[in-house]
């Protein structure tokens, strides 16, 4: 088992390191990665193929610590490529705190990325109107409370600032997709979740990662033949570490 896990995983690392040439060659990655992910996510599903009249299961395995992994490869052949000397830690603990990525450059921290697949568990964080409607239900005593789960989320990030010795300027998010934060029923723009996004975290707005400007769509589900309509953020991070 150990050998097979170790090809899977080479095989991702494979992927990552070309994202990186591309990058460095000029092109851009996020479409590419977007592709990826949702390859991840039709890979976690292969337990359905042994569906049959007498075995069903109803789930699948989170992807979380293979896209922390995918991304975090990408800093280090990024790193390599470019002979930044990087040390690329990924969820290593320090002082009681445990960031997804932390990447090291001279002996001090240089930049934390904190990694979400989706964001549906902490959609108030995201999204003023989902915070509106969790606020009314929790008034009616019906939810829970979002400012407690703005203001929990907000300190996990902060927290690193203190840890690391770092600014909110050196702290991101990366979220591949906006998926189930919007709903079709509402009317915010993109400007507006990264508006809103800066406010519950304290964060510069361009911290705020998203791969992809369609505010609806799923990577969980099948993409092929739509138009992923993917951003320069990924691409503008690398350019900005890069200077450091």
């Amino acid at each position: 088992m150990l050998s097979y896990k170790k090809l899977y995983y080479d095989s991702i690392d494979k992927m990552a390191k070309k994202i990186a040439d591309n990058f460095v060659a000029g092109s851009f990655i996020s479409e590419e990665i977007l592709k990826f992910i949702n390859e991840l996510y039709l890979s976690a599903k292969v337990e359905q193929s042994f569906k049959s009249s007498l075995f069903e299961t109803a789930y699948h395995t989170p992807i979380s610590s293979e896209l922390e992994f995918y991304i975090a490869r990408i800093f280090y052949h990024l790193s390599e490529l470019k002979r930044k000397d990087w040390k690329i830690l990924l969820r290593r603990q320090q002082g009681k705190t445990a960031p997804d990525i932390r990447i090291e450059g001279e002996d001090k921290t240089i930049a934390i990325i904190e990694v979400k697949a989706k964001a549906g568990w902490i959609q108030p964080f995201f999204s003023e109107q989902r915070y509106n409607v969790d606020k009314e239900r929790f008034e009616n005593g019906s939810s829970f409370d979002p400012d407690a789960l703005i203001v929990k989320s907000r300190k996990q990030l902060t927290k690193y600032s203190e840890t690391f010795d770092i600014t909110n300027n050196d702290i991101f998010l990366f979220l591949p997709t906006l998926a189930l934060v919007h709903r079709k029923k509402y009317n915010t723009s993109l400007e507006e979740y990264r508006s809103y996004f800066s406010k519950t975290s304290g964060f510069p707005e361009e911290n705020l990662i998203l791969l992809s400007e369609d505010k609806s769509l799923d990577l969980s589900l099948a993409i092929e033949g739509k138009e992923l309509s993917p951003t320069r953020d990924f691409e503008k991070l690398l350019d900005k570490l890069l200077k450091k």
